[in-house]
């Protein structure tokens, strides 16, 4: 039985091609449906169907092609076959006859709807998954402003709760860039989402593994349980739509299989944090599942036709949470340049350089990954790799952004604290010049150059001041040139210096299995040395890693290269392994004092444009 349905088969038969022809104008002539000020807008279904043809009541009724909603979005299949419609005169200017063959190809599979059915499909991100998207960067931001990554075990928190944070959008985006309708019982699911969203804010801050607070993970595993149950309902909606298609059912039950199982191993998992304060590795369960519902979603999407990403706007929804990234990057960067212009209203040219250099750190990688993009016909396998390999590219790029952020306040802080001890050097020079040098002496002039500085830079702690004139006393009762006294004034100096980094908001991290205050300044400050020794390696690591990842990206997402490609991926390969390498240096002497240069964020700013510029080559 043929269907009766619009879609246009293409045809050699002369007969056939006005028929055809008249059929596609007809189909096309019509104006499209604008709301006017005394038009009603369309209502608010409480169930919306995601197919482009009517639901099916019996396995035996046939599709009724329903119009298309022109004006909100077309389904990206029936605007593709426009350009396959030929006629019986070869077009010599054309050469697409391959194309028209396989489109010929995959019609007639798809002529009879009885074994697949036809779903919208939306050409860019939906409103709702916008607004879903405002939910993640708010968790991400929230995260970021709590948790300072000084330190390898901060770093493995921000990680962790971003891999969470992430496979979490992945699920979401997967379903909404096949499926996604706008209906009264689709927002009441994109509402539990929501509030997965908030859940996951509200546990974000105290999540620590190192330090497991048994509400804190059990409640983060009801939170995904949650999160995998209203998935379930969502792809039961859609399953509802194509019951009376045999072999759609199948497909979309084991979707909903895959999210349930995964729901009830993170309800299990909840019986695996028992004590505050015990480290459990139940917690590692929740990656290896997020990962293999991932996988399993994308490879049973690969086989299925009914799941199929073809016409989806998955590659777009990748590149707007990128964005999303790269916009964290800049509210770091503004939040840092906020920060110093509470405490120093001057701005020497290395800090003007240093800023510059971060904003066309992101710029550029903006402008390199949206050059890099080649997915343009490309088959869904590449584009489903091209998007799962988005997840470590997005953890390294949002290391990267936070490193530079902090690394514009630490060049402020470097410099200050390079002022103090040139100041300090200066007057216990000149001092130590003169003929009548006592204790005493020595701590008048100390205590005046103190004042100075705290004028500069107000003390934030009271603990500060006592800790100050506890040094400058032992400096005043000490033999003059003593041990004793050379540690009074270390304790000063460190004392000073810590005090500079509380005034930019700068703490070292806690010592390990201790939830202690530091009180020694000396110790407060060696750790202050560790913190920045870290972020400059795992800086450094990062952008290296993210540039050798979105040059994998690049790789995946083209379909042919030339030789001029492959020595420019070389190249772009070769410039992210040296990027990773420069953090191996901050152990020796030469690397430690590039560290403290105001050189840090422009070696990266020049890498990346380096890059961007070689990429132009190809246009000579």
């Amino acid at each position: 039985m043929k269907s009766n349905d619009s879609r246009i088969v293409p045809s050699r038969s002369h007969t056939n091609t006005s028929e055809r022809l008249n059929s596609l104008r007809s189909s096309t002539s019509k104006p499209q449906t604008t709301t006017s000020g005394n038009e009603k807008p369309p209502k608010l279904k409480f169930f919306e169907s995601p197919l482009v043809h009517e639901k099916r009541s019996s396995a035996h009724e046939e599709s009724t092609k329903l119009p298309s909603p022109v004006v909100i979005s077309a389904p990206l299949a029936f605007v593709a076959r426009k350009s396959y419609i030929s006629t019986d005169v070869d077009n010599i200017y054309d050469d697409r006859k391959f194309d028209n063959y396989q489109y010929v190809k995959d019609d007639i599979q798809e002529t009879d709807l009885h074994e697949s059915p036809e779903f919208k499909r939306y050409k860019e991100s939906t409103n709702i998954e916008l607004f879903y998207d405002l939910f993640f960067i708010a968790n991400l931001t929230t995260f970021t402003d709590v948790l300072e990554i000084n330190s390898t075990t901060n770093l493995k928190n921000y990680a962790g709760f971003f891999s969470i944070l992430w496979f979490l959008w992945l699920q979401v985006s997967l379903f909404d860039v096949r499926w996604v309708t706008d209906s009264i019982i689709e927002r009441i699911f994109k509402a539990a989402q929501f509030g997965v969203m908030i859940g996951l804010a509200a546990t974000g801050p105290r999540f620590d593994p190192e330090n497991q607070g048994v509400k804190t993970f059990r409640s983060l595993a009801i939170i995904l349980m949650l999160s995998r149950l209203v998935l379930v309902l969502q792809y039961g909606s859609v399953l509802y739509h194509v019951w009376y298609y045999k072999k759609s059912k199948g497909p979309l039950a084991m979707l909903m299989g895959s999210n349930f199982v995964a729901a009830m191993i993170y309800l299990g998992t909840t019986f695996g944090f028992r004590q505050d304060g015990q480290k459990s590795m139940v917690y590692i369960i929740w990656y290896i599942t997020a990962g293999l519902e991932t996988a399993f979603n994308i490879g049973v999407s690969s086989k299925f036709k009914v799941l199929t990403f073809h016409g989806s706007h998955l590659v777009q929804r990748m590149s707007l949470l990128t964005l999303i990234i790269l916009g964290e990057g800049v509210i770091g960067i503004c939040k840092s340049i906020a920060t110093i212009v509470e405490i120093e209203p001057t701005w020497p040219m290395s800090l003007i350089g240093t800023i510059v250099a971060a904003v066309t750190i992101v710029y550029v990688i903006y402008m390199i990954y949206f050059d890099w993009i080649m997915l343009t016909g490309a088959d869904l396998l590449r584009q489903e790799i091209w998007a799962f390999l988005h997840f470590p590219f997005h953890l390294a790029l949002v290391l990267l952004v936070e490193g530079t952020s902090q690394f514009i306040i630490w060049r402020k802080v470097v410099e200050a604290v390079q002022g103090i001890n040139d100041s300090y050097s200066e007057v216990i020079k000149e001092y130590n010049l003169s003929n009548n040098r006592t204790s005493v002496g020595l701590s008048t002039v100390i205590v005046e150059t103190t004042i100075k500085i705290y004028e500069h830079f107000p003390p934030i702690y009271t603990s500060t001041i006592s800790e100050t004139q506890d040094a400058i006393y032992k400096i005043g009762n000490a033999t003059f040139g003593s041990a004793e006294q050379t540690d009074g004034l270390k304790t000063l100096f460190a004392t000073v210096q810590d005090s500079i980094f509380n005034s930019f908001n700068i703490e070292p991290p806690a010592p390990a299995g201790s939830e202690m205050t530091i009180v020694d300044p000396k110790e407060e400050w060696e750790r202050h040395l560790e913190a920045f020794m870290f972020i400059f390696v795992y800086f450094f690591v990062a952008a290296g890693i993210m540039l050798i990842l979105m040059n994998t990206l690049n790789v995946i997402s083209r379909a042919h290269m030339t030789k001029g490609d492959y020595f420019r991926v070389t190249v772009y390969f070769s410039t992210g392994i040296l990027l990773s390498g420069v953090a191996s240096t901050v152990t020796n002497t030469k690397g430690f004092e590039f560290a403290q240069s105001p050189w840090v964020l422009p070696t990266v700013a020049i890498a990346l444009g380096f890059v961007m510029a070689f990429g132009y080559t190809k246009s000579l």
